[in-house]
Parts: structure tokens; C-alpha cells; sequence
């Protein structure tokens, strides 16, 4: 009598990566409704983008030999195509900010040297949970602009407003994967926290620069108007963007904290229906 092996299959990833290209050629300036403090706050954001998801990726590969989990292996192969696709597209977002004179690339060489000098002076397991303290940072903004269409609405360009969906969807997608693989290798809430401090400094205190310096290169730094309304739509006491946060953000220094303490499924797959995806 012959018995067969059972043969488990290999697992697929948790999450798809979706090839996406977006054209921003008819994109006007002040596409945040006619807000240049808006419309820039998100400029700001997307300078950050494509060496800052260049940094999360590295830091995964530096570790990634050492993940034994099936599971996690596929999922870390998927955050890697996610966030490769996400560095291409706010790159072709400078082809926006440049038809408007918008110079979003010096700005990204600046994070560029930063995290260049992050990667000299820390270890692997401290870059990884960098990257898990900046992966809360995108996973919770990106939930607040799933949840928040008072804001979502205000982008007028369908593009943008494509963009930035799209890109929030997939950082709750793989919100958990950097996580998993710092407690795969032995990664522990000292490293964690401090590093989340520290992180959290560096992050506002580059925020608040690059919101200054476009705000001053676009002649709208002394735009009262503009600093009272971008203000209250992000630090208004009851409904501010950066004010939602506060309580998630503290979160992170729970002992038990996990990212999926943060539950966005349901939330994600309202999203891929309404932008219609497949997966």
C-alpha cells in the first residue's frame, strides 16, 4: 500500500501589490480647495515619501534572511512592492510641484541625507524600529483620512484624491509587517519606545520646517488667512487631523501594542470597493 505526502501549499501574501500610474498634468496648484497651507501640508508629506519608503525597505532587507514564518517572508515580499510603488508615484508627484514651481526635490534630498546618516549611526534592529515608529505615524494619519471625508472631500483633483486613497489603503494593508519582523528578531519595547521618541522629535521637527520653507518659497508665508485655517483643520481641539491622533499615537507605548489592536479592515475594504480595486 502506497501513501501520498500531503504537500501544504505556500502561503500568499496577506495583501496584493496594485501597479498603479497616475498623471498629475492637470493638476492646479491649490488642489487642497483652494488652500495653499493645505495644499502644501500634503506636499510636505509626499517630499518625505520616496526616500523615507526607500528607508523602510532597506531596513526590512537588512533583516529579512533572518524570518523563519512562512507567512511573514510573503507578507515582507508584498510591503516591499507596496512601497516600491509608492516611492514611484509621489516621485512622479514632483512633476506636478515643478509645472508649479514647486521644488519638492530639494526637500527629498534633505530626508535623503538624514536617514543616509540614521543608517550610519544606527543598528539594523534600530532602523527596524524606526521604521516600525514612522510605519504607526503613515498607518494612523492614513486611517484618519479613511475615516475623515470633512477632509477627503476638500481634495478637488481626482488624481490627488486617487493618490492619496489609494496609498492610505495600502498603509493599513501592511501596517503590521515591519512590527511582526522587529519581534521576529528579538526587537523589545526599550528599543521600541525610545526609538519612537526620538523618531517623533526628528518627524515634527521636519514637518514644521518644510511646511515653512514652501509656504515661504510660494510667497504665502505671512497668508494669515491660509495659517488660521490650516491650523484649525489640524490642531482644532475636538476634530484637528494631528489632534485624532493623539490618542493612537500614545498607543504605541502600551507594553502589549500591536498595530492591529487598531482595527481598519472593514474600513479598507470599503475603500478598495469605492476606488474600485479587485483586491
Amino acid at each position: 500500500m502506497s501513501t501520498t505526502a500531503t504537500v501544504n501549499p505556500a502561503p500568499s501574501a496577506s495583501f496584493p501589490v496594485r501597479r498603479m500610474d497616475f498623471s498629475f498634468a492637470e493638476t492646479k496648484k491649490y488642489w487642497w480647495s483652494d488652500d495653499p497651507f493645505m495644499s502644501h501640508f500634503m506636499n510636505n508629506l509626499s517630499s518625505l515619501f520616496p526616500y523615507g519608503e526607500k528607508f523602510f525597505v532597506d531596513s526590512v532587507r537588512a533583516i529579512r534572511d533572518r524570518i523563519t514564518d512562512p507567512q511573514l517572508k510573503k507578507d515582507i515580499s508584498a510591503f516591499i512592492g507596496q512601497e516600491a510603488m509608492h516611492s514611484k508615484e509621489h516621485a512622479t508627484y514632483n512633476d506636478y510641484a515643478a509645472e508649479h514651481g514647486i521644488d519638492l526635490e530639494r526637500l527629498e534630498l534633505r530626508i535623503k541625507v538624514l536617514l543616509e546618516w540614521v543608517t550610519r549611526i544606527f543598528t539594523k534592529k534600530q532602523c527596524l524600529a524606526a521604521t516600525c515608529a514612522l510605519e504607526h505615524f503613515t498607518a494612523t494619519m492614513a486611517e484618519q483620512l479613511l475615516k475623515r471625508e470633512d477632509l477627503t472631500t476638500q481634495i478637488d483633483d481626482p488624481k490627488m484624491y486617487q493618490l492619496w486613497m489609494w496609498h492610505a489603503i495600502e498603509e493599513n494593508e501592511h501596517k503590521a509587517v515591519c512590527y511582526d519582523a522587529y519581534q521576529a528578531i528579538g526587537g523589545g519595547y526599550f528599543i521600541r519606545v525610545i526609538t519612537m521618541m526620538l523618531t517623533t522629535v526628528i518627524f515634527l521637527g521636519v514637518i514644521g520646517w518644510f511646511q515653512i520653507h514652501l509656504l515661504r518659497k510660494d510667497g504665502q508665508l505671512f497668508n494669515w488667512r491660509a495659517w488660521k485655517r490650516g491650523l484649525t483643520t489640524l490642531f482644532s481641539p475636538r476634530n484637528g487631523f494631528f489632534t485624532r491622533l493623539i490618542g493612537p499615537y500614545l498607543d504605541y507605548y502600551r507594553p502589549g501594542f500591536h498595530p492591529f489592536d487598531h482595527e481598519t479592515k472593514a474600513l479598507e475594504k470599503d475603500w478598495r470597493q469605492r476606488l474600485g480595486f479587485n483586491n
